[in-house]
């Protein structure tokens, strides 16, 4: 039974650490460049025969992709999404002020379409500053990153506990996971998540199986227990 039990500790740590998932290199504030050099594509449609106004238009498109995209690195998804409408008014809309110099690569007119590619140094320690002068505090977001101690029961059906794992990995908040402690029926794991416990158990019970039911057997403070039961 133990030998069994090791075979299947080892297993588990190999196959789980090869999904740990980290988030890229954080905060605003640790990012040392001041520039970024991207390449992006823009597109706008061809009024007429007036083809110039049309590059004009893809070449401001293509710019403000690049904003977009320095912004979006900075930035959570969420943080992005909720503060849309304040990040289009400052930042999207004046692509200018952030970006340093740009280049046409290539262009081609495709039906009525003029589509440039353009390399673009932007100005990416300008939107960083913008950013946290907008209260965004570096892109990241005002929910602290906590640590949760998830106790999984059923983690002895290693198919199970892959795909939970996996699961758990695309939630959104999850910053990084870790083995805490295995026996041979149940895994605790020590999650990084952007939120309580609570919420990660809110975000579990939202996640669909094929092979097996998830129920939240306890919940409490840093703390959170699920089992998996094979349907």
């Amino acid at each position: 039974m133990k030998q069994a039990f090791s075979t299947v500790a080892k297993l588990l740590v190999l196959l789980t650490g090869a999904w740990i998932w980290m988030p890229d290199s954080g905060a605003y504030a640790q990012k040392a460049e001041d520039t970024r050099t991207l390449v992006v594509i823009g597109s706008a449609a061809v009024q007429g025969s007036n083809v110039t106004a049309a590059r004009d238009a893809a070449i401001a498109s293509s710019l403000m992709n690049a904003v977009s995209l320095a912004a979006m690195d900075i930035l959570s998804p969420e943080v992005f999404s909720e503060n849309f409408k304040k990040l289009n008014d400052q930042l999207l809309n004046r692509p200018d002020a952030y970006i340093q110099d740009f280049k046409v690569l290539s262009e081609a007119v495709v039906s009525k379409q003029h589509r440039v590619v353009v390399q673009a140094t932007v100005a990416v320690k300008q939107i960083g500053d913008y950013l946290a002068g907008a209260g965004l505090v570096g892109g990241k977001a005002a929910t602290a990153s906590h640590p949760v101690a998830l106790t999984v029961e059923g983690s002895g059906n290693l198919a199970n506990f892959v795909k939970f794992r996996r699961g758990l990995g695309g939630i959104s908040g999850v910053e990084g996971i870790q083995i805490r402690d295995m026996k041979p029926n149940e895994t605790t794991l020590l999650v990084t998540y952007r939120g309580t416990a609570q919420d990660l158990a809110a975000a579990l019970v939202q996640q669909t199986f094929d092979s097996f039911e998830l129920t939240v057997a306890a919940v409490g403070e840093g703390a959170l227990r699920v089992a998996l039961a094979p349907k």
